[in-house]
């Protein structure tokens, strides 16, 4: 995918149902830049994603970040300099 996410997908990350963590992550990664280049990494329940410096994952990022009721609070688990990301699905 080379074209930067949609409003639309922005949107739905940021409104995701609370019950359905595994499809918001699969649906992510379907948007995600360079997902099948290392910068998307699945080891049991955590997710180490990787933003490449893409404006477009960072925009992703942010859409995640406004899922707070549910998403954000209860699955962010690091954030490292250099836009690294580890997220733990409980």
């Amino acid at each position: 995918m080379d074209e930067y996410p949609t409003e639309d997908e922005l949107k739905e990350i940021t409104e995701w149902p609370h019950s359905d963590i595994e499809g918001l992550m699969n649906f992510i990664k379907s948007i995600w830049k360079y997902a099948d280049c290392g910068y998307w990494k699945r080891t049991g329940k955590k997710y180490h994603i990787s933003t490449g410096g893409w404006s477009g994952n960072e925009e992703i990022i942010g859409a995640m970040q406004k899922n707070k009721q549910f998403f954000w609070t209860m699955c962010w688990y690091q954030s490292r300099r250099g836009g690294h990301y580890i997220f733990h699905v409980r």
